[in-house]
């Protein structure tokens, strides 16, 4: 039987001692962040130049897969340290190219998946939305990382879109193992990791990281799961009125930022 609960409405806050927890570490990131990104970005030009340097195809396939991995860490950093500014700065909404941010999703997790040996899908959507682009970015990169660190091998993942009304519906499902009906109400709390087993990796922030981000954005999210079958999670995102699901619908509405 599947089980569905919607984990924000439009203009909900969060509360509790797990955000309170989470904001203290973010704080703590923020003000550390300069010191914890500047390595991270010299391993990242490093791996970059090795890569280049007339390796292998092998050695820079796996070359690639750590520099993916870093640029992961990278963007997760920013996202923590964001939330360390919650209350005190908004976002900046503006039409967005949805296809724009969908690429970028699928480049952070493509070798990711590969390694994993799980299938990723990720369809294209020309359309444009009113959201900001960089949390956005935010919300789906962790629940398609979640979706594939729950999928595992032989799994499958993808990320599709449908219309409803002025509303996209942007669903990220995957076939794994599910969520246990007790365990839906916390899977959004921090360090909570969804799930019937304990090994997988991460702190369990990210599902953390996109309520908050999402409630920031007033963008509801709701998840639906079965046991032994998959989770769907789902974020509604205003649509513009450019007609959707055209090819050259993004591009009809100017302005349209990535």
């Amino acid at each position: 039987m599947s089980t569905q609960i919607h984990i924000t409405e439009p203009g909900q806050e969060s509360r509790g001692a797990a955000d309170q927890s989470l904001q203290a570490m973010a704080r703590l990131l923020a003000v550390a962040g300069h010191d914890l990104k500047q390595p991270i970005q010299i391993a990242m030009l490093s791996i970059a130049l090795a890569a280049g340097n007339n390796t292998s195809a092998p050695v820079a396939r796996r070359l690639k897969t750590a520099l993916d991995a870093m640029r992961r860490l990278n963007s997760e950093l920013d996202d923590i340290a964001r939330l360390s500014q919650l209350g005190t700065t908004m976002p900046r909404t503006m039409p967005v190219d949805l296809n724009g941010i969908l690429y970028e999703v699928e480049r952070d997790w493509r070798a990711y998946a590969d390694e994993c040996g799980t299938v990723l899908q990720i369809d294209s959507v020309p359309v444009c939305v009113q959201s900001d682009s960089a949390m956005l970015k935010t919300i789906l990169r962790n629940l398609v990382g979640n979706a594939i660190r729950h999928a595992g091998p032989r799994g499958h993942v993808s990320l599709s879109c449908k219309r409803r009304g002025g509303t996209l519906q942007i669903d990220v499902q995957d076939d794994g193992n599910g969520i246990a009906v007790g365990q839906l109400s916390r899977i959004f709390d921090a360090f909570e990791r969804c799930g019937t087993t304990s090994s997988h990796d991460g702190l369990g922030l990210g599902l953390t990281i996109v309520r908050q981000t999402a409630e920031m954005l007033h963008h509801p999210i709701s998840v639906r799961s079965v046991e032994n079958e998959g989770s769907t999670f789902s974020i509604d995102v205003p649509l513009l009125d450019a007609p959707p699901f055209i090819p050259d619908g993004c591009r009809a509405v100017r302005n349209c930022s990535r």
